[in-house]
C-alpha cells in the first residue's frame, strides 16, 4: 500500500479540525507515532557479492516525551524503532543472509512557524543508535553477529492540529539514522 493516499486523507482531515493553542506553555505531553519509510539501498557485506533481495521499506515507530518552552519552542525525548533491514546475496556458491537491527534514541527541538501556516513546524536534534546486525552464511553453517552505537543529526519537519480535547493529531516527516520516515500520531497535553 502506498503511503502518499494515508498522508492525503490524514492532513486532509487535520487541517479540517481547531488548530493547536499556542499558549500552552510549560505543558509537558506524551505521544506515539507511527509511520513507513524507505531505505537507502546499501552496498553488498562482502566484496564481489550479489544483491539478491533487500528491504526498500520499513515500519516504524516512535514513543515520545515532550515539554512545551515557549509558544513556539518544545522540546521532545523519543524513542524510535523501525522494522529490521534485512539484505541477501551470493558470490558463487557462497551467500550470506544480513539482517540489522535498529534502535534509536533522539532529543529533538521543534519549533512552530504560525506565521506560515498555523499549525506547520520543523525540527532539528541529535539520534545515539544501537545497531545490531547478524549475517548468516549458509554453506558454512556459521552466524556472526556486530553490535555498534552511532550519533547522527535528525531533522525534518510537519504539521499539527487539536484534534479535541488535549488530544493532538501530527503528520511528520523526519529522518533518523539514514532512515526517512513519514508518521502520523497523537499526542496527550498534560494540564
Amino acid at each position: 500500500m502506498s503511503i502518499k493516499p494515508l498522508v492525503f486523507a490524514v492532513l486532509s482531515v487535520v487541517s479540517a479540525v481547531s488548530f493547536a493553542d499556542e499558549n500552552d506553555v510549560g505543558k509537558f505531553y506524551l505521544g506515539l507515532d507511527a509511520g513507513s519509510g524507505k531505505v537507502k539501498k546499501k552496498d553488498p557485506l562482502t566484496p564481489n557479492s550479489r544483491v539478491t533481495s533487500e528491504t526498500d521499506r520499513v515500519d516504524g515507530g516512535r514513543l515520545y516525551v515532550g515539554y512545551q518552552i515557549t509558544p513556539k519552542l518544545s522540546v521532545e525525548l523519543g524513542a524510535v524503532r523501525p522494522s529490521d533491514y534485512k539484505q541477501s546475496a551470493i558470490n558463487g556458491v557462497f551467500s550470506y543472509n544480513a539482517r540489522v537491527e535498529t534502535k534509536n534514541h533522539d532529543l529533538a527541538f521543534f519549533y512552530k512557524l504560525p506565521e506560515l501556516l498555523p499549525g506547520l513546524y520543523v525540527l532539528g536534534g541529535a539520534t545515539y543508535s544501537t545497531i545490531n546486525t547478524t549475517i548468516e552464511f549458509p554453506a558454512l553453517r556459521r552466524t556472526n553477529s556486530v553490535r555498534k552505537t552511532d550519533t547522527d543529526f535528525t531533522w525534518g519537519g510537519g504539521y499539527e492540529a487539536r484534534l479535541f480535547g488535549n488530544v493532538d493529531g501530527r503528520i511528520m516527516y523526519a529522518r533518523y539514522a539514514g532512515t526517512n520516515l513519514v508518521t502520523v500520531g497523537l499526542k496527550y497535553r498534560f494540564k
